[in-house]
């Protein structure tokens, strides 16, 4: 199936991916963050899943490596690399979002943003951000040495070099490396994302990220417009 295709779950497929992971609707519903009421619906299939709703059993199933296929069928996948492909980049953040906030929420866990720049952030982009450090998730960002438009904690945020930074965002949460694909070096819209699954890439990544964290000089004022807690 590829990537940019968003399939229509049935209630079949809904039960049969639970009963693969042995869950309850109970769990499900804490997955996914839905109602134990929709869930029921949707397995009975008196409603459908659309929108927000399927994104999120993507999300849910896609934690646990579970895959939808084409037709009725559902199993475990294979593949460690996710793509995840859009509109436009601001929706494929926003997915990518998503995704580290269910791997991320029960953990409290961290994220941490390699080539940040706050300045071209969207308002989604800062609620969904929003949402996860209510839910207990930490941020850190590493950003182009002297810019100051920053709008969370100056601790959260490190400086590096005008020649080493590149306008290529890199996420790390988890087990997972996320790599944004630009058309070009010139513009701010990301085409895509490839998120990569493997704790050894992680841990390396997430090393480097600390070695430069450790030797980067913290930002001392910020300029944005509001900055929030």
């Amino acid at each position: 199936m590829p990537p940019q295709e968003k399939p229509i779950l049935s209630a079949r497929q809904i039960r049969a991916a639970r009963a693969l992971l042995d869950w309850s609707q109970d769990d499900l519903a804490e997955a996914s963050g839905l109602s134990i009421a929709t869930i029921r619906k949707l397995e009975s299939g008196s409603i459908s899943p659309r929108g927000k709703t399927t994104a999120s059993l993507l999300l849910a199933f896609g934690e646990e490596n579970v895959e939808f296929l084409p037709s009725t069928g559902v199993h475990f996948k294979d593949s460690e690399v996710t793509v995840l492909d859009g509109l436009n980049g601001e929706e494929v953040y926003l997915r990518l979002m998503d995704d580290a906030y269910h791997a991320l929420k029960h953990k409290k866990g961290e994220l941490l943003v390699w080539n940040a720049d706050n300045a071209v952030s969207p308002e989604s982009v800062i609620a969904s951000e929003l949402r996860m450090r209510k839910g207990g998730i930490k941020f850190r960002y590493l950003v182009e040495e002297n810019d100051t438009y920053l709008y969370f904690p100056l601790e959260e945020y490190r400086w590096i070099g005008k020649k080493y930074f590149r306008n290529t965002v890199q996420v790390i949460y988890g087990n997972k490396v996320a790599l944004s694909v630009y058309p070009n070096m010139t513009t701010k819209q990301i085409k895509r994302i490839v998120i990569i699954e493997s704790a050894p890439l992680a841990e390396s990544m997430r090393n480097a990220f600390n070695f430069i964290w450790e030797h980067s000089k913290k930002p001392t004022h910020s300029t944005a417009k509001k900055v929030y807690d």
